[in-house]
């Protein structure tokens, strides 16, 4: 093999239009596109212990594991970078080092981030502030917080207790108190709450979209009894898709960045990950496809190869094919 005419790419493309899926079959909010991972799945690492909804109300700041990347201002060149990738890739096939290991080798993750960051999207500004504007956005609107504009169950019940009569049993169900609660309750707050947009019925359920402008939108939802069920939020950098019920902590959110492609997840069992954008997978392409070059010119093995960008792989296999020709010559 001589150079590559295809190349290969292992594992996973993400998914486009990435949607939402209410506790309800009711779907109000419309999730943006998220780029396409090319890269070996591997390098799609999480923390599974990061909790950055904590770790931003306590500390104030984004304590980002090394890996995760964010936009960086180049303290060298690509090329400095590339010829650094190239060297660890001839040491590599001189030691023995197997490709296959390349996700635990510090030295190829630092190059490799430091090749990637600079076209990275500004995640720890974007994470800091979405968190700290969900934090505030759940103080204000989750139904039981203390200064909530939407009502719990205990609150519907004292409201039917104290309004419902006899000829209203007929007429009326708990759900009809909630929605004239929460009217009233917005115009009182005027324009410094938020606008009721739909309340729409979903068999057994209720789901109430409110408007607060600004890309702020948050959904909540009812049973037909006026049982809170669950909730969404959504902003310009965020969608907030589970929130637990009862104590108000996020359960599921995704970020993204300011052109709408999703950046990173979040849950509790899985903490914090790391979504590529395609510019970073480009990048990703190019450390591959030269070290891949580097490897497979030293060694002959081109076993499981994997060349991500087949014209780094080809420029750089032909410039070291040129350089051992001549040294020969």
């Amino acid at each position: 093999m001589d150079r590559i005419s295809g190349y290969s790419v292992a594992s996973n493309y993400s998914s486009y239009n990435a949607g939402k899926t209410s506790q309800t079959s009711n779907k109000s909010f419309t999730i943006p596109t998220e780029a396409p991972m090319i890269g070996p799945l591997t390098f799609q690492r999480k923390d599974s212990s990061y909790n950055p909804f904590k770790d931003i109300a306590e500390t104030g700041n984004v304590n980002f594991p090394e890996w995760m990347q964010t936009k960086t201002t180049p303290a060298r060149s690509d090329e400095e970078i590339l010829k650094d990738i190239e060297e660890l890739a001839k040491e590599h096939a001189r030691i023995g080092v197997s490709k296959s290991k390349l996700e635990d080798d510090e030295r190829f993750l630092k190059l490799m981030y430091e090749y990637i960051s600079s076209v990275s999207p500004d995640r720890e500004g974007i994470l800091k502030s979405s968190v700290m504007e969900i934090n505030e956005r759940l103080e204000n609107e989750f139904p039981g917080a203390v200064n909530s504009q939407y009502y719990s169950m205990s609150d519907i019940y004292r409201q039917v207790d104290s309004q419902r009569t006899k000829e209203d049993e007929d007429k009326k169900e708990p759900i009809d108190y909630l929605i004239e609660m929460l009217k009233n309750k917005e115009k009182a707050k005027g324009s410094s709450g938020g606008t009721i947009s739909s309340i729409t019925k979903n068999g057994d359920y209720y789901t109430i979209d409110v408007d607060y402008g600004g890309g702020k939108k948050s959904t909540l939802n009812y049973t037909n009894s006026g049982e809170f069920v669950s909730m969404q939020m959504q902003g310009n950098n965020y969608f907030v898709g589970g929130i637990d019920s009862s104590s108000g902590t996020v359960t599921a959110a995704q970020f993204f960045d300011d052109s709408g492609y999703r950046i990173m997840d979040y849950n509790p069992n899985g903490g914090l990950y790391q979504k590529y954008t395609e510019e970073e997978s480009k990048r990703m392409q190019d450390v591959f496809g030269t070290y891949n070059a580097v490897y497979y010119v030293a060694t002959g093995d081109n076993k499981g190869y994997e060349a991500f960008n087949k014209e780094a792989y080809n420029s750089t296999y032909e410039r070291l094919m040129s350089e051992k020709a001549n040294s020969v010559a």
